[in-house]
């Protein structure tokens, strides 16, 4: 999926979404403040080892295919500096309330390419996870996956929170959900911020009540939020209980 510069996602293509830089570092942590240790005595080999995870300035390993740890059929394939999808506004602008808004409009921030009504750049995203999330858009169900990793669904959230499409992909959420393994994580982990702003943003109360709770009994400071959607009042009301 990865590695093509070009996605043709649909025959009534009319807008051309053009991601730049779609390899950057996702989740990780955004400070090079020190961490305050208000419970040094109830720390254990394996706690340190997961906050490691959370504290750590370098990407995740092993996180970035549909499938953790599967390899890719190509290693060292090169990656395209850009990466294009021809999409149609239409679509996007019924499913998306950041489209809606953006379209609503005559006046564009991006002239158009040639051949397009639309242009829209946007950086820093998984191309990983935008092929998956623009076929599921455009209704090009077969080659979604139906089990993906926590990390790709993670990032398939981000973007759901930033371009407000929901409705539209919460059938696969909760299908991939399902699929994870079903064990919560024991320790204040990077898995389990990634679990709580996918029950965050999916309003998924069940979860987000288990994750919580983990996260105030087993957090021996400042909960971190690794730059993902958790709404600082959540984060707040944490740390407070904490």
């Amino acid at each position: 999926m990865p590695g093509s510069g070009m996605h043709d996602i649909d025959p009534d293509r009319d807008a051309l979404l053009i991601l730049q830089h779609s390899h950057a570092p996702f989740a990780v942590c955004d400070t090079d403040e020190g961490w305050p240790n208000a419970l040094p005595q109830h720390q254990s080999t394996e706690s340190k080892q997961q906050e490691i995870s959370i504290l750590s300035r370098e990407p995740a390993d092993g996180g970035d295919s549909v499938l953790s740890g599967i390899s890719p059929l190509v290693e060292d394939e090169p990656k395209p500096k850009h990466t294009r999808y021809k999409l149609c506004s239409r679509i996007l602008r019924r499913t998306c309330s950041y489209f809606a808004r953006l379209m609503s409009s005559k006046w564009q921030e991006v002239e158009s390419d040639p051949g397009f009504q639309w242009t829209i750049k946007a950086t820093d995203w998984d191309d990983e996870a935008v092929t998956i999330l623009m076929n599921i858009l455009h209704h090009r169900t077969r080659v979604a996956p139906r089990i993906i990793s926590l990390e790709i669904l993670a990032k398939i959230n981000v973007l759901v929170d930033y371009y407000g499409c929901h409705e539209a992909v919460e059938l696969w959420v909760e299908t991939w959900m399902a699929k994870l393994d079903p064990d919560m994580p024991e320790y204040y982990s990077r898995d389990l911020l990634l679990r709580l702003t996918v029950a965050t943003v999916f309003s998924d109360h069940e979860s987000f009540s288990t994750l919580t709770k983990f996260a105030i009994r087993r957090s021996r400071g400042p909960i971190h939020t690794l730059s993902l959607p958790i709404p600082q009042q959540i984060v707040g009301e944490l740390q407070q209980a904490s």
